[in-house]
């Protein structure tokens, strides 16, 4: 049976655990699932994970949550990292990247974040801005191996998680690695 003419609505859950194997599940095999290889970046693994699995079990889509500390414009704050978001190829167009992010947010809402953060290619930044995130203007850098501070390339995004929650304004600095 093809779940996207099933009657009963694919739930998220929260995942006990996300290793490369459900990671191939989704996406299939390969050394760059998320085409971000060419940044040359180190990137931390998340924390939380939330999927959808279809009627079969097959995990089919996934969002993960890591908290990140940083600094923006003098001021230390600390955010929920968003990221390894997935949908299965077959699976895309169904909102099921909506569905595992609208609950991951909500997950790091309920934990007391008043911000999330996200690193994406240039053209999913239309998709997460119509969940809410807006671009962040000021150059943005990470660390790296070996204490090193690079600047991300991809295109940085926040979204409040708090009523009244602003974005500071000045450069960003996130005080770990990337996720």
């Amino acid at each position: 049976m093809n779940d996207r003419f099933s009657a009963e609505p694919l739930a998220v859950e929260r995942l006990e655990e996300y290793s490369r194997a459900e990671q191939e599940e989704i996406l299939g095999p390969g050394e760059d699932p998320y085409g971000v290889a060419y940044t040359g970046l180190t990137y931390l693994p998340k924390q939380t994970h939330f999927g959808i699995r279809a009627a079969d079990g097959r995990l089919i889509a996934h969002t993960g949550l890591l908290p990140v500390p940083l600094t923006v414009g003098g001021t230390d704050l600390e955010a929920i990292g968003v990221g390894g978001v997935c949908v299965a190829a077959h699976r895309r167009g169904e909102g099921l990247a909506r569905a595992v992010v609208g609950t991951a947010l909500e997950h790091g809402r309920a934990l007391g974040f008043r911000y999330a953060l996200l690193f994406c290619r240039p053209p999913l930044a239309v998709f997460y801005r119509g969940l809410g995130f807006r671009e962040v203007a000021e150059e943005v850098t990470v660390e790296q191996p070996e204490g090193r501070l690079a600047v991300m390339p991809l295109c940085t995004m926040w979204r409040p998680l708090a009523a009244g929650a602003g974005w500071p304004e000045g450069p960003v600095r996130l005080r770990s690695l990337p996720m």
